[in-house]
């Protein structure tokens, strides 16, 4: 089985829809007690460690840099996994995010550097310590500040107040959001104002798939585990077996065939059910169909006899399905250490793809405008170590 999403978000009360890119179907279903003023932002693009359950490391990085961005409106630019100079090194050092702002005279500028931690304890004074010091040998940072998803010791809170460094914790919000936001006024719990979130995925069922390499012959057979070569013989670095390659065009094949009818007649026309006793689960009546794919850029060989032969193309024929499901939710909030006052906050939900994409949803404690981020998804370079990942970059007239 393989599925991609259809094009659209839809936001509930039902008098405003956002389409965002070539992306999705997802119900975001939103508590009618808010206004119809409330505004949707353009797409712009741990709590304890046991209970952070859907975020990675790096995920949780990104999202604090989302909140940077929030709250930074006018920032000429936000880098999650920067380098800067730290001079008593005397050499360019990993900060976690940094957030560039230029003030109204136009010629000082404000660098605020954020240090993110996932760790499964509180973060003692001697961590601290060291990224305070860390950052008090940057001259270019006019504001740090540490965040962690795991809290803070008594001493560490002390050590960063010593060192003029903010703390934040990064925790599950569970607090009603007229008591932290109170734009949002007379709002229940996060999860009650997003009641739900569900994607539909168009699906592949009972396929079959065959590589077409016109220099091999007549026909031949494949599985899981045949292996796929680039074209000088070593083992393909994308697509290492013929298992894993058939999952992505089957995946490529839904992202092109998802926009197009009959898919979308079928979606308009009939009504998704529960599929059987899974009430998580809805599906649509599948249909016949076959697609042929151009898939010569990817540079795939098959050793077919002693004869390293280029694929050409793939054609898929079976049925196609809409499966729809409900997809988990996970709410948090960035507080400030000590005061308690909200930084922004986020609701998040994965796709379910095999990408690992999630919607994101940020809010500030200024207004009820709420930035929709309907699909992040770090890439594979990015999985273990985020480097100069640009949320927002502005040129400046000198550039």
């Amino acid at each position: 089985m393989a599925g991609y999403f259809a094009r659209r978000v839809e936001v509930e009360p039902k008098d405003r829809e956002v389409r965002f890119g070539s992306f999705a179907i997802a119900d975001v279903g939103i508590s009618n007690t808010i206004s119809s003023k409330t505004v949707w932002g353009a797409v712009r693009a741990t709590m304890r460690i046991l209970l952070c359950s859907m975020l990675t490391p790096m995920m949780v990085q990104y999202l604090v840099g989302l909140c940077c961005l929030r709250r930074n409106p006018d920032a000429v630019d936000v880098t999650v996994g920067d380098r800067v100079l730290d001079t008593a090194a005397e050499k360019r050092r990993d900060v976690d995010i940094t957030v560039i702002v230029n003030e109204t005279d136009g010629r000082t500028q404000v660098f605020k550097a954020y240090e993110v931690k996932r760790e499964g304890e509180p973060l003692d004074v001697a961590v601290v310590e060291g990224l305070c010091l860390k950052l008090r040998d940057m001259p270019v940072v006019t504001d740090g500040a540490i965040v962690s998803a795991s809290g803070f010791t008594d001493g560490a809170v002390a050590k960063a107040r010593a060192h003029a460094v903010q703390l934040f914790e990064f925790k599950p919000w569970t607090q009603p959001l007229s008591q932290q936001f109170p734009a949002f006024n007379a709002v229940g719990t996060a999860s009650e104002f997003v009641r739900g979130v569900t994607s539909a995925l168009l699906c592949w069922v009972n396929w079959r798939l065959q590589f077409v390499a016109p220099d091999g012959p007549e026909s031949f057979n494949w599985d899981q585990s045949t292996p796929v070569f680039s074209s000088d013989g070593s083992v393909h670095t994308k697509f290492p077996s013929a298992g894993g390659y058939a999952d992505a065009v089957l995946l490529r094949s839904t992202g092109i065939l998802f926009a197009l009818d009959p898919a979308q007649a079928v979606l308009r026309t009939f009504p998704l059910e529960p599929a059987g006793d899974n009430l998580e689960v809805e599906v649509g009546p599948p249909w016949p169909h076959t697609h042929t794919l151009d898939i010569r850029e990817d540079g795939a060989f098959l050793k077919l006899g002693t004869k390293l032969v280029a694929v050409r193309s793939a054609t898929i024929s079976g049925f196609l399905q809409w499966q729809k499901t409900k997809r988990n939710r996970e709410f948090y909030i960035l507080e400030q250490v000590g005061t308690h006052k909200p930084f922004a906050a986020a609701a998040v939900a994965d796709w379910g793809d095999p990408e690992g994409s999630m919607l994101a949803m940020i809010f500030g404690p200024e207004s009820m405008a709420i930035d929709v981020h309907p699909r992040i998804q770090l890439l594979e370079k990015h999985k273990n170590a985020i480097r100069q990942l640009k949320l927002r970059q502005r040129l400046t007239e000198d550039t």
